[in-house]
């Protein structure tokens, strides 16, 4: 039985997971908005969507649900489309998000679930580090996390059209953020930041390539991120330690190695490689959206969770330009361009 109606706008590599994802389910009827006219045909073709080509033909379809899985900077335009209707919506991983005060009010003055995207809750290997750090670990001194994107492998039949061949949404840029939303999940939330950004590699797009940031968090403990997208291969681990010993974690493979001898601690445990559970992972997140539209569960990850992310980026870019430690405060948003602040 159909329950709800739900307008996936953008059918990009993100949008057609979410179309896949959802008409799995047999309990929602899907359409798609989409100005490409190839997306729209291969989304007709594989998941036998309606499909619009502008919005406002979209609209009178009747979704009571959005889906919106555009290039980062035009996110904000479909959040404010989406608080106007009274649409509940879930939106990719933001840079920009739009104004979480006004999400929170109009979201309950219409009783709508605003869901920023926050993939990486899911992954077992994230909530087990959670679980240990809140339970093992003892108290928090430090951890260190370091990833490396291999920007070139990114969409490889993509054009200059995708978003990521842009300095604005370059792909060390966008992971930022993405990796935040899963560091201040286990670990805690920064209250300032410094950082470094520079390019420091040889890649033919022409842009700042290596994120270095150092925060202090809330508990008083310090934090390290450092994202680059010069080398030729991915790379995502880490470091925690605290009183209790130290845990490291490469949430690639899925593992986490406890060196805890306070509580006698000593192994390895193997929660999953991520190119193997990744797409259920992506299903998960999508399918806890509907359950939280149908008021079964509540939508772990708020619209200001989301802007003390973003804002933290927004904190070490200004840092790296005024030499100065920057308070994040989750209504600074990034400048258009890292170095334009």
């Amino acid at each position: 039985m159909i329950q709800n109606k739900v307008l996936q706008i953008g059918s990009g590599s993100m949008g057609t997971r979410r179309m896949r994802d959802l008409s799995a389910r047999g309990d929602v009827e899907i359409a798609l908005f989409d100005e490409r006219e190839d997306r729209r045909e291969r989304a007709a073709e594989r998941f036998g969507v309606t499909c619009f080509s502008s919005l406002e033909s979209a609209l009178l379809w009747g979704p009571d649900t959005v889906v919106i899985s555009t290039p980062p900077h035009m996110h904000a335009e479909y959040v404010e489309m989406a608080l106007l209707h009274g649409l509940h919506f879930f939106c990719e991983a933001e840079i920009w998000p739009y104004n979480y005060l006004e999400v929170e009010r109009i979201g309950k003055e219409r009783n709508i679930v605003a869901a920023p995207s926050c993939t990486l809750y899911f992954l077992p290997v994230v909530r087990e580090l959670k679980k240990i750090v809140e339970e093992q670990l003892g108290g928090l001194h430090a951890y260190y996390m370091c990833l490396s994107v291999d920007a070139p492998g990114w969409h490889p039949g993509e054009g200059e059209e995708y978003y990521a061949r842009h300095r604005s949404t370059a792909p060390g840029r966008e992971m930022v953020p993405f990796e935040l939303i899963a560091l201040d999940y286990v670990f805690g939330e920064p209250e300032a930041a410094a950082g470094t950004v520079r390019q420091r590699g040889e890649l033919l797009m022409k842009s700042e390539d290596t994120w270095c940031l150092q925060m202090t968090l809330a508990s008083g403990a310090t934090g390290q991120l450092s994202v680059f997208m010069g080398s030729p291969q991915t790379m995502r681990k880490g470091i925690a330690g605290g009183t209790n010993g130290f845990i490291e974690f490469d949430l690639s493979a899925g593992t986490i190695s406890r060196k805890l001898p306070k509580l006698g601690i000593d192994d390895m445990l193997h929660l999953g490689a991520m190119s193997d559970i990744l797409e259920s992972v992506y299903a998960d997140e999508i399918n806890m959206f509907i359950e939280a539209v149908r008021k079964k569960t509540d939508w772990p990850f708020t619209y200001r969770k989301s802007s003390i992310v973003t804002g933290t980026l927004a904190a070490a870019e200004k840092s790296a330009i005024t030499g100065r430690v920057e308070l994040v405060d989750p209504g600074f948003l990034p400048a258009t361009l890292p170095d334009q602040y």
